[in-house]
This record gives C-alpha cells, sequence and structure tokens, in this order.
C-alpha cells in the first residue's frame, strides 16, 4: 500500500470516528431525558398481606400468615412463586402506553371477564389491581390496564410466566 493509500484510510478511519461521535456517542444535552416509569407495585413485598388472581370464574387467593402463604382455607402454597410475583412486580414497570383511550378494549384483550390481579396491605388496603389482557404480537409483552384508568399499558411478558407459576403453585384445594 501506498503512503497515499494509507493517508486516505486514515482520513476514512477519522471521519468514520467522528460521526460516531457527534452522531451516536456524545450525550445529548438538548434532549429531554424521560422520567422511568415507577414499578406496578411501588411498595416493598413485605407489607403486602392478601394477593387475589380471579380468570374465567375461579379465584385463587394467597393470604400472609405467620410469614407463610396460605389459600383462603389456610392450605399452604408450594414453592416461592406467590414471593417471585411480588418481586417481580415490585421490578416491572410499564414498558410504554399502548393506547391512551381504547375504543376498543377487546383488541387489547380487556373485557368483562378479564383476569383480574389484586395485591392488597393488611386491613384491606389496595396497593395494586390490575387488569390482565392478551400477549402483544411479538409475545415480549401483555397487555394490561390499572384498575380506574382508560389507558392501556405494555407490561413485559414476564408478567404472564410469574402468573403460571403461581397457578401452578396454588394449593391441590380449589381457591374461592
Amino acid at each position: 500500500m501506498t503512503v497515499r493509500g494509507t493517508a486516505w484510510l486514515v482520513a476514512l478511519l477519522a471521519a468514520l470516528l467522528a460521526y460516531l461521535w457527534l452522531a451516536e456517542l456524545r450525550p445529548r444535552s438538548g434532549r429531554a431525558r424521560a422520567k422511568a416509569a415507577p414499578a406496578l407495585l411501588a411498595v416493598p413485598a413485605a407489607d403486602v398481606a392478601r394477593i387475589d388472581l380471579e380468570e374465567h370464574g375461579r379465584r385463587l387467593v394467597a393470604i400472609r400468615r405467620d410469614g407463610k402463604w396460605v389459600d383462603a382455607q389456610g392450605h399452604p402454597w408450594r414453592g416461592d412463586a406467590v414471593g417471585d410475583l411480588l418481586d417481580t412486580l415490585g421490578t416491572l414497570s410499564p414498558i410504554m402506553v399502548v393506547d391512551p383511550d381504547p375504543a376498543e378494549p377487546s383488541d387489547y384483550g380487556l373485557e368483562p371477564d378479564t383476569p383480574r390481579l389484586r395485591v392488597m396491605a393488611a386491613k384491606g388496603k389496595e396497593l395494586l389491581s390490575l387488569e390482565i389482557g392478551e400477549r402483544n404480537p411479538a409475545w415480549t409483552g401483555l397487555y394490561a390496564r390499572l384498575a380506574g384508568q382508560r389507558e392501556v399499558i405494555l407490561v413485559g411478558a414476564v408478567l404472564h410466566w410469574e402468573l403460571e407459576k403461581l397457578r401452578d403453585a396454588a394449593p391441590a384445594a380449589e381457591n374461592s
């Protein structure tokens, strides 16, 4: 390679590095930084006293008694599914607002018989009430709606997995 060819390659490399710095890597001082959305469950898991999951005419109940989770009849829950769900809710934030005012909530799987997850503190104080819709087309998230709100949000698909674990860990006796 000649000196002239080497000089052209060095100039090209310098131009590419300048582009990367100016267009891609340099902090964008002019852009407003988006605020991080708060987690769905804004309290520590230790503050939760009860979880209700109502779906398809079935109701799963988890009540904290003496540091352990039991169902409404006092049967113990298997494994750590309840604690794992609470840990997930404590770190899971809405990814985005999909539709601020949906004309057809059923397009997102949000209908009158939609599964509902309620998380409560002691004395029945509601900490979270979430309507859970269908998965998004890519199966990377779930459509959901916080109780009392019209807007449809997208949350991570990890919630679907945690709810499956919860269903599988339910005590053998039917919850009601």
